[in-house]
């Protein structure tokens, strides 16, 4: 099941979404991380349901998206996730095994960080992640897996180690790596271009954030 978090942020922009993204709405399940519930409207998707400490969503809109179908899920203020990950958790609770959190990068950066963060999160590994926003999508490349990302050539690629360092071979790229080591706090896999309509990224050790830049709007 496909599922995607309406995360906080700027509200993005649809047209965007649709021309670098094509068919990023095609989920069974939407569920916004507190504020995110009112991107639903706006972007064209349905509502599921809405979680969070309901800081940046009044009562009142609470209480109509509840009277109007919406599965509310409170929690206090004094909890240990942000927002945006305990929507994660509720989709990979409702049996979700592809989910995208559609984000922006406006606002503070310590959440910004901490989403990133979340593609990493344990109870991930099962599933595909990605974050998603006007411009790429980003997930996280476990050790030991491939990942083939299909798309126009001239399109930018950025490998990025997270956790320590990575052994990556990445090939259809104008800089081709064959299992060489990208050290973590480093920048030397950032805005490769693909140079085929197929990349096929394989991380031998490690794990490393591929960003890959969507189709030209």
């Amino acid at each position: 099941m496909r599922a995607l978090i309406l995360a906080g942020g700027d509200q993005p922009d649809p047209a965007l979404l649709d021309a670098r993204w094509p068919g990023w709405r095609e989920v069974a399940l939407v569920i916004a991380a507190d504020g995110g519930a009112r991107y639903a409207a706006p972007l064209g998707l349905p509502l599921h349901q809405v979680v969070g400490d309901f800081d940046s969503l009044s009562a009142g809109d609470a209480d109509e998206l509840e009277a109007a179908g919406v599965t509310i899920t409170r929690f206090s203020v004094n909890k240990d996730a942000t927002d945006t990950e305990l929507a994660l958790l509720a989709a990979l609770d409702a049996g979700a095994t592809e989910i995208a959190l559609l984000c922006t990068w406006g606002g503070r950066s310590d959440h910004a960080i901490g989403t990133l963060a979340l593609l990493a999160h344990p109870r991930c590994s099962g599933a595909v992640v990605v974050l998603l926003d006007e411009q790429t999508r980003t997930q996280l490349v476990r050790s030991g897996t491939t990942l083939t990302l299909h798309g126009e050539t001239g399109r930018t690629v950025s490998l990025t180690p997270w956790g320590g360092d990575a052994m990556v071979t990445a090939t259809g790229v104008r800089w081709p790596l064959d299992n060489e080591l990208l050290t973590a706090g480093g920048t030397r896999g950032i805005s490769n271009v693909a140079t085929a309509a197929e990349v096929v990224i394989t991380v031998h050790n490690g794990a490393v954030l591929v960003s890959e830049e969507g189709g030209a709007a």
